[in-house]
């Protein structure tokens, strides 16, 4: 399943690491969401799914990201042969630094 996928790459380097949205106390954590786009159709029905993965990771502006921003990338990006490498958007602002990795994962399980 993705969701344990993309914890189980997430969370040896940031330990909370959630679907949607955070409610806890922990000032660094991840969230994750996906959209779900069926693809590779043959008769009238989808044989692949194409998910758009976006993983979140928030953490205190004192902090220093590296080198676990990168860290983070490589363990994305190595996770499945099925998901792109990620690109990193900075989304960082007064109340906190925050990025954001973007990329596709194919599931062909449908």
């Amino acid at each position: 399943m993705l969701d344990d996928k993309i914890r189980a790459a997430v969370e040896p380097l940031v330990p909370v690491c959630v679907p949607n949205f955070y409610t806890g106390d922990e000032t660094e954590y991840c969230t994750y969401n996906y959209n779900e786009i069926p693809d590779g159709f043959g008769d009238n029905v989808p044989h692949a799914v194409r998910y758009l993965v976006q993983v979140h990771w928030f953490l205190p502006l004192k902090n220093r990201p590296q080198p676990k921003k990168r860290q983070l990338c490589r363990a994305l990006g190595g996770a499945s042969p099925r998901w792109t490498y990620p690109t990193i958007v900075n989304a960082t602002d007064e109340l906190g630094q925050h990025y954001v990795y973007e990329f596709e994962a194919v599931d062909g399980d449908v």
